[in-house]
């Protein structure tokens, strides 16, 4: 993320992005003077200018400058843009909270592995519903009909049995499941078959976040797969994808373009038929779906995200830092773009997550 003010979409509140003497900053992008976004403005002197009036705020939402005062007037103090709770850089996105968090970010072991290889996919944004989009990738029995272009088998339309290990605000899931591996390349020459078996791990941790451990002991590697999911509005959302590739012996400059444009495919395919939902809103009523045993995984998807918000609505309010107090009434949330790991805010560790960039 550069200096200059970026436009973000988030639990239908729009924000501004920069970074002000290196740091993250993030405001809501409005103008307190004419309610101008001041995404349209830029960075002067380490503070972000207004485009409409040429007024400046700080990284604490504080205004500085207001030119048609003069120099030396007194700066109304309602002359303030509001803040999140906080903010934090992780994983090359920026994850916000806007109110107080209730679940922690995840911590994903593999960003740090030295022998893997990482590819971040270009975002993913439309008219999606956050929580279905990462239902999908929580899901295993759409893969012999949804993916059949590339990794799905008639093998794998009954869904092998698997238990959901709960843990807090997420859960794990491990299983083993037949595939066609067309990722791998000794099958085109023969020296490996094209049906084979990977082990899947699954970690979930609310509210929009899954990371996909993919072990292939016939091909032989792994690769981690790295899901947020980002809330726009109520009917736009954005997913972000990252790749962590680990190969035995490493791979050629093609075999990893081969890779990441297989992965492309996988992901094209889910998202071509999430595309055409009418819904976007995911039932937490795990009454209004009919459920079967193969979906367990997105049974307690569900019952997390209700818990999640019927524990946000019993919070008390919290003092935002543009000093109004405000009862969290819906999910923390997170906002994606490369970067550092830093933070703005001592209680980074238990911020939420969803994203934009």
């Amino acid at each position: 993320m550069a200096s200059e003010p970026t436009k973000a979409w988030l639990l239908g509140d729009p924000y501004v992005l920069m970074r002000i003497d290196g740091k993250v900053v993030v405001l809501e992008d409005r103008c307190p003077h004419r309610l101008a976004p001041l995404s349209a403005g830029r960075v002067v002197d380490g503070a972000l200018e207004c485009a409409y009036h040429g007024w400046r705020f700080d990284a604490s939402g504080s205004c500085t400058t207001v030119p048609s005062l003069g120099q030396g007037s007194r700066i109304p103090t309602k002359a303030r843009c509001g803040r999140p709770f906080a903010v934090t850089e992780r994983f090359g996105l920026v994850f916000v909270a806007p109110d107080e968090p209730i679940a922690p970010l995840p911590d994903i072991s593999a960003f740090d592995e030295p022998e893997r290889v990482r590819v971040d996919l270009d975002p993913v944004g439309g008219r999606f519903g956050a929580g279905f989009l990462i239902d999908n990738q929580l899901d295993m029995a759409h893969f012999a009909f949804v993916h059949r272009g590339t990794f799905g088998t008639g093998e794998a339309r009954v869904t092998p049995h698997y238990t959901v290990e709960r843990r807090d605000w997420g859960f794990t899931v491990d299983t083993d499941i037949a595939i066609a591996a067309a990722n791998d390349p000794d099958v085109a020459s023969g020296r490996r078959p094209l049906h084979q078996h990977r082990h899947m791990r699954y970690s979930y941790l609310a509210p929009f976040h899954v990371a996909l451990r993919l072990d292939y002991p016939v091909m032989g590697g792994s690769n981690v797969i790295v899901f947020f999911a980002q809330p726009e509005t109520a009917d736009r959302s954005r997913m972000y994808v990252t790749l962590l590739f680990e190969q035995p012996g490493g791979l050629t400059a093609s075999e990893l373009e081969d890779r990441v444009a297989f992965e492309r495919r996988v992901v094209g395919e889910d998202i071509a038929l999430q595309s055409r939902f009418d819904v976007l809103e995911l039932p937490l009523d795990t009454s209004v779906e009919c459920h079967v045993r193969a979906d367990r995984a997105s049974v307690e998807y569900r019952r997390i995200l209700a818990s999640l918000l019927d524990e946000a609505a019993r919070a008390r309010p919290v003092a935002r830092l543009d000093g109004s107090d405000r009862t969290s009434d819906r999910s923390p949330a997170t906002v994606a773009s490369p970067g550092e790991d830093s933070t703005s805010h001592p209680r980074h560790d238990r911020a939420r997550a969803a994203t934009a960039r």
